[in-house]
């Protein structure tokens, strides 16, 4: 049995193929706007990377993070039904705990068809200034949201 470390090596170009532009899309939006909504990217069987985004509708303009989230996971699970995908990658905010450190970060949730699954973070934060840093970017393995495809057991 494939473990997870050595599946992500194996795939570590797909994985950044789909991660760095979520990212750099992520650090645009927070330096413009000091924020972003979730989105996407996918990898279909011929290559090619799609990005996708989702729209709530409303009519004030407004949308939540969660609506978002919703709404693209519906998408993705969608187009999984109608076209081959062999990975897909969601990018969304994150606020959480690292080292016992509250810690603001981008997080891309990585998916792919031979069944792995990981999140890659980029943490930040906004200085005294109103300038965004960004940290030093880790790689955790991660339960599937969209359970596209079986995967890898994180304990083999």
């Amino acid at each position: 049995m494939t473990s997870v470390a050595a599946l992500y090596d194996e795939l570590k170009a797909e994985v950044v193929a789909l991660a760095d532009p979520l990212f750099e899309h992520c650090r645009q939006g927070l330096r413009a706007r000091g924020a972003f909504l979730p989105h996407a990217a996918v990898l279909n069987a011929e290559g090619r990377i799609t990005l996708m985004g989702a729209m709530t509708g409303s009519k004030d303009g407004f949308a939540n993070g969660a609506q978002v989230l919703a709404m693209l996971h519906g998408g993705l699970r969608q187009l999984s039904r109608e076209k081959v995908l062999v990975a897909v990658a969601v990018a969304q905010n994150y606020s959480g705990v690292r080292a016992n450190q509250p810690m603001q970060a981008i997080r891309v949730l990585f998916e792919h068809e031979r069944g792995l699954a990981v999140a890659l973070f980029l943490p930040f934060h906004k200085d005294h200034m109103g300038v965004y840093a960004f940290g030093e970017s880790f790689v955790v393995p991660a339960s599937a949201e969209l359970k596209l495809w079986p995967t890898v057991d994180a304990m083999h």
